[in-house]
């Protein structure tokens, strides 16, 4: 399993306007194939919004990927959501054995 921790931080007061079109973009994650696992909120950074997706592999991650940002709901969603956000990191990651999460 591949997991992304992906991190955000907004352009000041566009937070909303993120959270309002992340919650489109989560309905038509698992339909290309991208899985959603969990979202937060920094408690001391309003600005910061935290995120892990994962894939069954890096191939399927590629597949994926391609799929959902090629997608016609991302292509209605992007040119709102993308301006939002100031900055984002992006992490893979891979379970070690010892890990409650595979």
């Amino acid at each position: 399993m591949i997991y992304e921790l992906r991190i955000y931080r907004f352009h000041a007061g566009k937070k909303a306007t993120f959270l309002s079109e992340f919650k489109k973009a989560k309905r038509f994650m698992a339909k290309y194939g991208v899985t959603f696992v969990a979202a937060w909120e920094n408690p001391d950074r309003d600005d910061e919004f935290i995120w892990l997706r994962s894939f069954a592999n890096a191939k399927a991650r590629d597949r994926a990927i391609e799929a959902y940002y090629g997608s016609p709901e991302w292509a209605s969603i992007v040119d709102t959501l993308r301006p939002t956000i100031r900055r984002r990191e992006v992490r893979l990651m891979k379970s070690l054995p010892y890990s409650t999460i595979k």
